[in-house]
């Protein structure tokens, strides 16, 4: 029987295949169905975990802004 995969790590999933995408793409190059379809879940499943494609980009910047703010010089995990 699958396991259900719980909701933090479902999330950085989304994140790091979306982050995967916008960097192939482009922002707009991507739809909400192929990050779900890269994930496993249907595009509109993906409404549980973020608002929208939005939502998953300002994350993103987010995470990386605060890197760049600590000075970190490890790569962002959400983008490997």
């Amino acid at each position: 029987m699958a396991t259900r995969t719980d909701a933090p790590t479902r999330r950085e999933q989304i994140l790091k295949e979306a982050a995967r995408l916008f960097a192939e793409r482009g922002f707009h190059g991507v739809g909400v169905d192929e990050i779900g379809a890269a994930v496993g879940i249907s595009g509109p499943g993906l409404y549980r975990h973020f608002a929208g494609k939005d939502a998953m980009l300002a994350e993103l910047l987010v995470g990386i802004s605060g890197q760049l703010l600590t000075g970190a010089t490890v790569p962002y995990t959400h983008l490997r």
